[in-house]
């Protein structure tokens, strides 16, 4: 075995089995869902995201990304997509799980997102999420 090959093996040894994916479960990808969590569900305000969230048909908690265009490109559109993402999946939904809220959860970008950073992303739901399990 190459040395390559062997810190392949070792570091896909170590990822999880499920990779570092946000669970297909986890993830409200239908239009009617987004639509009847923003609808009828209630919003919590920042500066950089809206959160709007209702009561989880599926009985256990989802999250989706909306990303509007804002003017802005693709590419734009996606990184902010990916950055919520990776938040959402390492502190949003563990948060969530941990407290027993099924709750369907949209994460709405403001086009101040688009110049934020990582942690200031991160910051915002870390707040929102605290608001979110207080209620």
């Amino acid at each position: 075995m190459t040395r390559s090959a062997a810190s392949d093996e070792a570091a896909s040894a170590a990822r999880p089995r499920g990779g570092f994916r946000l669970p297909r479960a986890a993830r409200l990808r239908r239009t009617r869902d987004i639509r009847r969590t923003m609808r009828e569900g209630r919003r919590s305000r920042s500066r950089l995201v809206d959160v709007f969230f209702a009561s989880s048909p599926a009985g256990r908690p989802r999250i989706g990304i909306v990303t509007p265009r804002h003017g802005r490109t693709a590419v734009a559109r996606n990184g902010v997509r990916r950055r919520l993402f990776e938040i959402a999946r390492i502190q949003f939904l563990p948060a969530l799980e941990a407290r027993r809220l099924d709750l369907d959860v949209i994460l709405r970008a403001k086009p101040a997102a688009y110049e934020a950073s990582y942690r200031k992303l991160q910051a915002v739901l870390r707040d929102a999420t605290e608001i979110l399990c207080a209620r």
